[in-house]
């Protein structure tokens, strides 16, 4: 399964995100975006799924586990882009993306 990170605040994350659907055209595709606040537009095909603000892999990592863990049982995605508002901790999330203690192997993009 192909996963994207990437990081925006939440007045850009639709940008963000209409710019990974245009790149990834039709098919399965999911987006698990960190900050619960900002208004996103998906496609019906897209799942959303969305995470409380805040460090994902400090405060917020058994959130992010639980909810990626739920996406891709419920979905089974072909693509995820993870939205997250900083790029504070991006190597400890993308350790935890690659290592496969998420019960799915990810390659990261």
């Amino acid at each position: 399964m192909r996963a994207e990170i990437a990081v925006a605040p939440a007045s850009g994350q639709q940008a963000r995100l209409d710019d990974w659907l245009a790149r990834h055209g039709s098919g399965c595709r999911a987006v698990v975006a960190e900050n619960a606040l900002a208004p996103l537009q998906v496609p019906d095909d897209v799942a959303l799924a969305r995470l409380a603000p805040g460090c994902v892999c400090c405060v917020g990592q058994v959130p992010l586990r639980v909810t990626l863990g739920r996406t891709v049982r419920a979905h089974r995605p072909d693509d995820i882009l993870l939205l997250l508002a900083s790029d504070g901790h991006l190597p400890r999330v993308r350790a935890l993306l690659a290592d496969g203690s998420l019960g799915v192997s990810f390659t990261l993009e």
